[in-house]
């Protein structure tokens, strides 16, 4: 009960507009004195400060300034559209208990039909107002040019980004966002950009690619930054200046940050740090370049980071202005990137080959087909709004610590040397190690399933039951056969090894068929006859990850495998209450403990 409660208080407030909120119900760029209500017409109606009377269809008497519209629709502007109040813009769509909503994979879509940016964000005025947008996608107008500043948007503003996605914007400064980013009057009234959980491709400026500030002024975490480009010399996201007042700051400054975050296949180095930009915890890997310094008072700084295989012809991953003073720490780089500080010094990366896949975004091969690579390629796995970069465990590894990403946080108990620690959480909001030695380098951090995962299926007589298990294997890979007996020794039952050094452990029932795995994680199981009823058993495999632990070398996967006859068996692709999935629920057992456990 307790947890039916829980998911009706979420639906309630997950799923539930308000009766104030402002709901557009036309995707048509309309202004005119009618019942329906366009996003142009809802915005100007915020704008005018919500009268009781509503205007043309919008809002009335109590109306909020959140802004609702409706899951997936395609909302065309012919023009932009300015914003001078604060306002919440969000995608609406219910949700029931069964449901699993995930975040950006319903968003409603604005997109530019006409040769404009699509909001200008600024209220002409000294303080700055707020703007709220989440889980909606932005599509630019995808023409030679769509604005002179600011392709997507144009912020003078505080804004707030949350689950959005800007693509297609093209300017001259800004790409995606143009950010002011200073004011001539007060500094604490500088207009700034928050962006979280976001995927920002394929925009294009000549300066800034995805983002110009005049100033440093945003906060940028957990955010995909893919086949953007800027055709100058200058970054993708680039500060124009430093922060006014670099006398002001205290190492390591939080003000301006772009942490947990990806970079891939830029044109264009991903970032340039002025004194006041911090970078950490990032992966940036296949751009045409890497990171610009230009941090005189050594108030700029990066670490934890992966930056590597950045070429332009030779290696780009770094670029230091003649006066650069920036603090780099314990970042897995090339040489061109120096030494860095000298009590958490960066490592150096002399392999040629950074991706175990055809292209950076493609499948990644298995770890006996390619036993050199760092990094499986960029991948968006099903039901998520946000791809990544997984780092692999190489055979080559003696120990858990013998890489060059795994547990490479630094520990220093000289409180006179200032260190930038890793970020609490990953890219995927998955936790990192309280420990900061075990800490990964780069966006992700490398985690293992702590708990049995459970398997099954339900079959007829005469089929066969197919699932590929690499889902329940955290990022790890499975160990190949080949290397198994000089870990394991011989198999127990005389057998050859299988990939995974896969072993049955029968639970609950005696053997009713066999089975094989293979190295991407197929298992195919063959009953050995016309039974009726159920096979469960563990189905035990070592993976790149488990291999270290002292004890428990392997992964559990509780197995249950129902056949019945044709005429018996319904359809049960999704059953909470019988058939194998269901009952193995009931049977699921807690408490497999993997590397990270064994770490401590």
């Amino acid at each position: 009960m307790l947890k039916r409660s829980i998911g009706i208080g979420m639906l309630c407030f997950a799923g539930h507009a308000y009766s104030a909120d402002i709901i557009v119900n036309t995707t048509e760029d309309t202004k005119k004195d009618d019942k329906e209500c366009s996003l142009r017409e809802a915005i100007e109606y915020v704008n005018l400060g919500l009268p009781k009377q509503g205007f043309y269809g919008c809002g009335g008497e109590n109306s909020t300034s959140t802004i609702l519209l409706d899951k997936l629709k395609i909302y065309t502007l012919t023009s932009k559209i300015n914003i001078t109040s604060a306002l919440n813009l969000k995608t609406y769509y219910e949700t029931n208990v069964s449901d699993t909503a995930v975040a950006g994979l319903n968003n409603a879509i604005i997109r530019m039909t006409g040769q404009d940016q699509i909001f200008n964000i600024d209220d002409n005025a000294q303080e700055r107002v707020t703007v709220n947008i989440q889980e909606v996608s932005f599509e630019g107008c995808q023409k030679s040019v769509c604005a002179d500043r600011g392709g997507i948007l144009y912020n003078n503003e505080n804004l707030v980004l949350k689950y959005v996605k800007l693509t297609g914007g093209i300017a001259r400064l800004g790409g995606a966002i143009y950010n002011v980013g200073e004011n001539a009057d007060a500094d604490v009234y500088s207009s700034r950009v928050s962006i979280s959980n976001s995927l920002i491709e394929n925009n294009e400026a000549v300066s800034g690619g995805i983002l110009y500030s005049q100033r440093p002024n945003f906060t940028i975490t957990n955010v995909v930054f893919k086949n953007n480009k800027t055709t100058s010399g200058a970054a993708n996201i680039f500060s124009e200046k430093n922060i006014l007042d670099p006398s002001k700051l205290t190492f390591p400054s939080k003000i301006n940050m772009i942490t947990n975050s990806t970079f891939v296949n830029n044109t264009g180095h991903a970032v340039n740090i002025r004194d006041g930009v911090g970078l950490n915890n990032l992966t940036i890997v296949a751009n045409t370049a890497g990171v610009q310094f230009e941090a005189p008072n050594a108030q700029g700084y990066m670490a934890n980071s992966i930056v590597i295989g950045n070429p332009n012809g030779t290696n780009n991953n770094c670029q230091f202005s003649g006066d650069d003073k920036s603090i780099l720490q314990n970042n897995l780089v090339t040489s061109e990137c120096r030494s860095g500080d000298l009590n958490y010094p960066n490592e150096f990366w002399t392999g040629n080959k950074v991706f175990a896949g055809d292209s950076s975004e493609s499948s990644c091969k298995s770890l006996i087909a390619d036993q050199e690579a760092l990094l499986c390629p960029y991948a968006t796995p099903k039901d998520s709004f946000l791809g990544y970069i997984r780092p692999r465990i190489l055979l080559s590894a003696k120990n858990m610590f013998d890489t060059l990403i795994l547990n490479k946080g630094r520990v220093d108990s000289n409180t006179e040397h200032v260190q930038v620690i890793c970020e609490g959480l990953d890219q995927r909001d998955m936790s990192r190690t309280t420990d900061n030695s075990w800490c990964d380098r780069g966006a992700i951090e490398i985690i293992v399933p702590t708990t049995i995962s459970r398997i099954g299926q339900d079959l007829k007589v005469g089929e066969t039951a197919k699932i590929n298990i690499l889902q329940y294997l955290g990022d790890s890979d499975l160990y190949p056969k080949e290397k198994c007996e000089a870990l394991l020794g011989k198999h127990p039952n005389g057998e050859q090894w299988q990939d995974g050094c896969v072993y049955v452990d029968q639970t609950l029932t005696e053997s009713k068929g066999s089975l094989t795995l293979d190295i991407d994680g197929n298992l195919v199981y063959t009953p050995n006859g016309s039974w009726r009823g159920a096979d469960i058993f563990e189905l035990r495999v070592v993976t790149s990850s488990t291999r270290f632990n002292e004890n428990k070398k392997y992964l559990v996967l509780s197995a249950n495998i129902v056949q019945e006859q044709s005429n018996a068996m319904e359809s049960k692709s999704v059953n909470t209450s019988g058939g194998a999935l269901g009952l193995l629920n009931i049977l699921a057992l807690l408490g497999l403990m993997g590397l990270r456990h064994y770490k401590k």
